[in-house]
């Protein structure tokens, strides 16, 4: 029975049918979802953009995937597009390291860290505009000496 359901969860994998896939799993009690069938879900999940979701049950199998490349890549997966890019980062270097030539892994890889120098590039320049219209105002704030001397002269 068991090996059946593997089989059936890969083949609605293959289809594309990934809620077919979570609503099998969510029949199974929750304290009787084992490592693989967490795996299962959270791949279907990741696939189904539920990404927050898919981390937890990958987090069950946690034991089981620090040796699998192809778990860190989901969990790295699950992180990128979360925006979550320190993470994802670290969980691609990981896949990286169990697997150094998984393409995928790589382009991801090279994504998180671009979208990490981007936004850190947002942030500084949103900085040197915060700290301009700071200084503008500051600027606007303080009185004009010139003019103050002026409207006191012509009283």
């Amino acid at each position: 029975m068991r090996e059946e359901l593997i089989a059936q969860l890969n083949a609605w994998h293959e289809a594309d049918q990934y809620e077919e896939i979570v609503s099998r799993i969510k029949e199974v009690p929750t304290p009787l979802i084992d490592e693989e069938l967490a795996v299962h879900l959270g791949r279907a999940l990741n696939n189904l953009g539920r990404y927050r979701e898919a981390l937890k049950w990958f987090n069950k199998a946690a034991d089981q995937g620090k040796k699998d490349p192809l778990w860190h890549f989901r969990v790295g997966y699950a992180h990128y597009y979360l925006d979550e890019y320190d993470q994802a980062i670290k969980a691609f270097k990981k896949a990286n390291k169990l697997d150094p030539e998984d393409q995928d892994t790589l382009e991801f890889l090279e994504w998180s860290r671009s979208e990490k120098a981007a936004l850190a590039a947002a942030d500084e320049d949103s900085e040197d505009a915060e700290e301009a219209a700071e200084a503008d105002s500051a600027s606007d704030a303080s009185p004009d000496r010139d003019s103050d001397a002026a409207k006191e002269t012509k009283h």
